[in-house]
């Protein structure tokens, strides 16, 4: 009995000392919701709409698993548009051709004018002067002769009065060889006035063309401004149009299709308002068959993160 005794106070002294062991640790989902061998009784899902449309299942359907629940559909085609348009305006300025302006021409370079010389002019001024010389000279010599004539007695008066009238016609010779030397004068200041046209002639047209390859050159360089300068735009054009594009695929890519998890029935639709951003935002309450199968995978949903198990 003492042996016994003994033996029963070691061994509540050794239980007293044992450490308590701690109580299993349950997971909330499995508290609040009682599972079923592959997934939850119910599940909450959080949908975003634009439109009432976008909401594709009603109270009451039954949904298979992948089956869509809500599409912003409507949202999705006018963006899809958009998209088309700014391709089609991408591809127009890519295939869009400028043509850079062509160099002008040179103009081309006239002669300058031989030097002027008024050879033949100076030539038929001299003869005039011969003639005209000549004829003074003969004059001299008739007047001579015609008063020695006078001074002889019994002269006949015919031969006087010849002699006279050949004086006569040497003064008209002399007459129409001054007015020769005066024409052949005149011809030479002819000639002069006409070079002097001529080079003046010659200095306009000089000037037109320099002129001219002044605007040529001016032209090419405001042509050649407008090239570089439609360049820019287009480049710029690309650059807005194509951030304009990925600004709509972003957005295409951020609208959710939300698709059942799992199959079964829609218990309820909650609606629980509208965000700044005017999206409305619901609840769908889905009912899990009892033996509903195989999930799809989260990213074949298009909803991560937005499946909640609840209770019933």
């Amino acid at each position: 009995i003492p042996y016994a005794i003994a033996f029963v106070a070691v061994g509540g002294v050794a239980v007293a000392q044992q450490q308590p062991q701690p109580a299993a640790v349950i997971p909330p989902e499995q508290l609040a919701e009682p599972a079923t061998p592959s997934g939850p009784r119910r599940l909450a899902i959080s949908v975003s709409v634009a439109e009432l449309e976008d909401l594709k299942v009603a109270e009451g359907d039954h949904v298979t698993i992948g089956q869509l629940l809500a599409d912003r559909s409507r949202e999705r085609q006018r963006l899809e548009a958009q998209s088309s348009q700014l391709t089609l305006t991408l591809q127009r300025l890519e295939s869009a051709s400028i043509t850079p302006p062509q160099s002008p021409a040179p103009v081309p370079v006239i002669a300058s004018l031989p030097d002027a010389k008024y050879l033949e002019e100076e030539a038929s001024i001299e003869r005039s002067k011969v003639s005209v010389a000549q004829a003074e000279r003969a004059i001299e010599q008739k007047q001579t002769e015609i008063e020695y004539l006078r001074s002889l007695a019994n002269l006949d008066s015919i031969v006087l009065e010849h002699e006279q009238a050949r004086l006569i016609e040497l003064q008209h010779e002399h007459t129409a060889a001054v007015r020769d030397y005066q024409l052949a004068v005149g011809r030479l200041g002819s000639a002069r006035d006409e070079s002097a046209y001529r080079s003046y002639q010659h200095g306009l047209s000089v000037a037109e063309r320099v002129e001219s390859a002044n605007q040529s050159t001016m032209t090419y360089q405001r042509q050649w401004a407008e090239y570089e300068q439609r360049l820019r735009d287009r480049d710029y054009q690309l650059t807005q149009t194509q951030l304009r594009l990925d600004e709509v695929t972003n957005a295409i890519a951020s609208l959710a299709v939300v698709r059942s998890p799992y199959a079964g029935r829609i218990r309820r639709i909650k609606w629980l308002g509208q965000g700044t951003d005017g999206m409305l935002s619901a609840e769908i309450t889905l009912m899990v068959r009892s033996s509903p199968g195989d999930a799809l995978p989260t990213e074949q949903l298009g909803v991560p993160g937005n499946t909640n198990p609840a209770s019933n």
